[in-house]
């Protein structure tokens, strides 16, 4: 289910904010001394709070979509997005960089909106140091799978990814083909909810949701890594940092780096032995 969120904001507010930075699909259109702008999302729990609660807009109307709609406005919108390594665009390009193909969906994960953007960076940021001898990775929240795709880009170890939409799941493998990756392992459950992965524990999770979520997860990341682990978290507003570095100390994970562009911050942690 789809939705058009409509809101009405001033010049000024509109440039402060930088609205067109914090989500993947919308519209704007000057109209006098204001901005009519239009947010395009399949979450619209999560859009409603951040919007109305974070960002304290008034929200004007709420729209439902039929999915048809909603692919018409993405599939409309070009991005490009380059880091040190990677060039991620949703059309083929040439470039001397590694080439990530992620087409315009209806799932999170583009790699323009700074929270991602944040989780390459700190990713590529651990590999360029050698942190892994041995690596076992899990993307969790995977969206369109991007971060997968990024790790398995730098590592070309088997993908591990969960996601609990449906729609992520068809993106996650139109995308693993489109980007020509054989070597994966996709489980549709929330968070790390599967069987298989009951016992199973890795050298290094990411994760690229919101706040609520990462914090009730905390005590499934502790579990499933291993001791001197690495978790790389994003989706965090820079005035949330302090609380969820509270709240994942609480179960032995440190925080050891962290980065933020705007509002936005992604967060290292690492697993230390108890002694």
């Amino acid at each position: 289910m789809f939705f058009k969120i409509l809101i009405n904001v001033s010049d000024k507010r509109f440039r402060k904010l930088k609205l067109k930075n914090l989500f993947d699909n919308l519209t704007f259109y000057k109209n006098k001394r204001n901005w009519d702008v239009e947010i395009f999302t399949n979450d619209l729990v999560k859009d409603h709070f951040f919007i109305s609660r974070l960002l304290g807009l008034k929200i004007v109307k709420v729209e439902k979509l039929k999915k048809k709609s909603l692919l018409y406005y993405t599939k409309n919108q070009s991005f490009s997005t380059t880091t040190k390594k990677f060039e991620i665009s949703n059309f083929k390009k040439e470039t001397s960089k590694i080439n990530i193909f992620i087409p315009s969906s209806t799932a999170f994960g583009s790699g323009s909106h700074p929270s991602t953007f944040l989780v390459i960076r700190n990713l590529e940021k651990i590999f360029m140091k050698g942190k892994f001898k041995k690596l076992s990775f899990l993307d969790v929240g995977t969206g369109t799978g991007i971060l997968s795709f990024v790790i398995y880009k730098l590592s070309n170890k088997k993908i591990h990814a969960t996601d609990v939409d449906l729609e992520s799941q068809s993106c996650f493998y139109r995308n693993i083909k489109l980007n020509s990756i054989s070597n994966f392992r996709f489980y549709r459950c929330n968070g790390l909810n599967n069987n298989y992965l009951k016992k199973k524990k890795f050298t290094l999770i990411v994760s690229n949701i919101l706040l609520l979520p990462l914090k009730k997860l905390a005590k499934d990341f502790k579990k499933h890594l291993e001791s001197g682990g690495i978790l790389i978290v994003s989706g965090i507003l820079y005035s949330q940092k302090n609380d969820i570095v509270n709240c994942y100390s609480k179960f032995n994970l440190k925080l050891v780096e962290s980065i933020h562009i705007k509002s936005w911050v992604s967060l290292i942690f690492k697993k230390y032995a108890i002694n």
